[in-house]
């Protein structure tokens, strides 16, 4: 593998317990009425916030709203302490002395995925980055991947994406490039429905595959 390409939220960063409270709490006050479950919550996973709303409310301002308010409580509890997953750092190093491309895909703001890559000591080794402004479609679609492929000029045979959510395995394998999934993730299961060519512990266990 020559070109390594990361989801960022649950999957480099442990951002996944702060997205679920922040749903929890915009839920609360935007619906109070209702009760989530724990598969509700984490189907929320791996979309982006404007399609997650839009499935409950129709009106565009409420969703714009909701959206608002989620960014803003996120924001808050992201600065009281976001951390990188355990050996994310010493792995990203670890590809960049093989001599391979490392870039992250994810479905964030670009400048917010930079600033919580910058936050948490990653940011030194991310070669380029794909975030929702830079793609018409999203993830299970597969033109994100696509076009981090393009921007990095990278052949999918030797091109593999990590994730944490089966949308992630999904728009691998649309993309033509291997998918690789986390064990620490919310969407194991629905995951390796999805038939992973890789499954991983840990981060540092990518040394095994490239």
């Amino acid at each position: 593998m020559k070109t390594i390409l990361f989801d960022l939220d649950g999957t480099l960063i442990e951002s996944t317990e702060i997205i679920l409270e922040t749903f929890v709490l915009t839920f609360k006050k935007f619906f109070p009425s209702i009760e989530l479950s724990e598969t509700e919550l984490t189907n929320m996973l791996g979309h982006t916030l404007y399609t997650t709303f839009a499935f409950y409310s129709d009106s565009k301002e409420q969703v714009d709203e909701m959206v608002d308010y989620y960014r803003t409580v996120s924001n808050q509890k992201i600065e009281e302490g976001l951390k990188a997953y355990p050996g994310a750092a010493e792995t990203m190093a670890y590809l960049k002395k093989k001599g391979c491309i490392v870039g992250v895909v994810t479905s964030k703001m670009r400048h917010v995925a930079t600033y919580h890559l910058e936050l948490t000591g990653l940011l030194q080794y991310v070669d380029g980055l794909i975030g929702y402004e830079d793609s018409e479609a999203h993830k299970p679609n597969p033109e994100p991947l696509l076009k981090a492929l393009n921007l990095f000029g990278a052949k999918p045979k030797s091109t593999i994406y990590i994730g944490d959510h089966e949308n992630d395995m999904v728009a691998a394998k649309k993309a033509g490039i291997s998918a690789c999934a986390v064990t620490y993730s919310h969407r194991l299961k629905e995951m390796l429905l999805e038939r992973p060519e890789f499954v991983i512990d840990e981060l540092i266990n990518l040394k095994d595959i490239v």
